[in-house]
């Protein structure tokens, strides 16, 4: 079929004819996931067998996609096998051949799906993704996401509130959300739903907008702190990948979590050496930010002034990676909280 724009995969999956191999990508995570969800249920069903729907972590290896694509579907008419965030850019050279002649030669009633729908790459700088999407062109379907205009959002967003939730949003209010959250779906989505419950059928007004939707990085920073210090992991690694889809530097998400850290532990020891949060607030010229102090006493009496200390030597050491070597920055920050969430679980 070759590379499709969004309208023409949507008539694709309209018309029931499939490709052997898809490449779904791109920079709107939330696009990426719903096509590869509406295209999964078009090939295998929407309650279809393990036998004929696997899905595939980045991890897999060559030979295990090729033996589950070489599998016929029993009780389906397709073979359905999803990749997720494969990493072509890491392929031996070797193997990267190979995968490409297996993709070339692979026939239906196999069709073999790979989508990126965290870990979103760019093609231009990643040279054997970009390879491989130009080969998937010529024997198979690319469908490329990119990030809506801010129009087009306003509008997805009204269209969202009234036909899923039976709420009424204006395009000026629709705007207004988009200023404060940006502009990947994922987080729309999920703020709008917020919003929906919250009006229960009615206006989705200014007041409400200004009353429940996160305004910055700092608030949902605060939020992930609540979920590491409550041993919520789940809701940690939502909170993160929030931050990541608002598109914040990792620089400024784990300087605020920092200060978050530092405002525990002092807390934490002031108590223990009989002082106030006003004396403590005074000592390090908080201000009109003492509340900081309050909060953060409340998130660390659970825990001991050693295991506050070890998740700081902690975030130091993310510090120092952060700054004197170049990396994923997503992947360290991942680390980092699976690290803070770790100690947590210590106490």
């Amino acid at each position: 079929m070759g590379k499709l724009t969004e309208q023409d995969f949507k008539k694709s999956l309209s018309s029931g004819t499939f490709s052997s191999v898809y490449l779904i990508y791109g920079e709107e995570k939330y696009l990426v996931k719903y096509y590869t969800g509406r295209l999964c249920e078009k090939v295998a069903g929407k309650k279809p067998s393990d036998f004929d729907y696997v899905k595939m972590p980045a991890e897999t290896d060559l030979q295990d996609i090729a033996a589950a694509c070489e599998q016929f579907p029993l009780f389906s008419q397709y073979k359905c096998v999803t990749v997720s965030d494969y990493r072509f850019d890491e392929m031996p050279e070797k193997d990267f051949r190979l995968l490409m002649r297996f993709c070339e030669e692979l026939t239906l009633p196999s069709v073999l799906i790979f989508t990126m729908p965290t870990l979103v790459r760019d093609p231009k700088k990643t040279a054997k993704l970009q390879k491989f999407a130009d080969a998937v062109q010529k024997y198979g379907t690319v469908l490329e996401l990119p990030k809506r205009g801010e129009l087009a959002l306003e509008r997805q967003l009204v269209s969202w509130a009234e036909k899923n939730n039976g709420c009424e949003l204006s395009l000026p209010n629709a705007a207004r959300i988009i200023g404060l959250c940006g502009t990947y779906m994922t987080t729309l989505h999920n703020e709008l739903s917020k919003l929906c419950a919250y009006a229960n059928g009615g206006e989705i007004t200014e007041a409400i907008i200004r009353q429940l939707v996160a305004k910055n990085a700092e608030v949902r920073v605060f939020a992930l702190s609540d979920c590491i210090m409550s041993n919520d992991y789940n809701g940690a690694y939502r909170q993160l990948y929030g931050l990541f889809e608002q598109n914040e530097k990792p620089e400024i998400i784990l300087s605020v979590l920092s200060s978050v850290f530092i405002d525990m532990y002092r807390t934490k020891v002031a108590a223990e050496s009989g002082k106030t949060i006003s004396e403590l607030a005074a000592d390090f010229k908080y201000g009109k930010r003492e509340f900081l102090l309050k909060n953060a006493s409340k998130r660390a009496s659970r825990y001991s002034t050693t295991v506050l200390r070890r998740m700081l030597d902690v975030i130091l050491m993310a510090d120092q990676e952060l700054k004197s070597k170049p990396s994923d920055r997503q992947i360290l920050l991942e680390t980092l909280l699976a690290k803070l969430l770790l100690e947590a679980r210590k106490q």
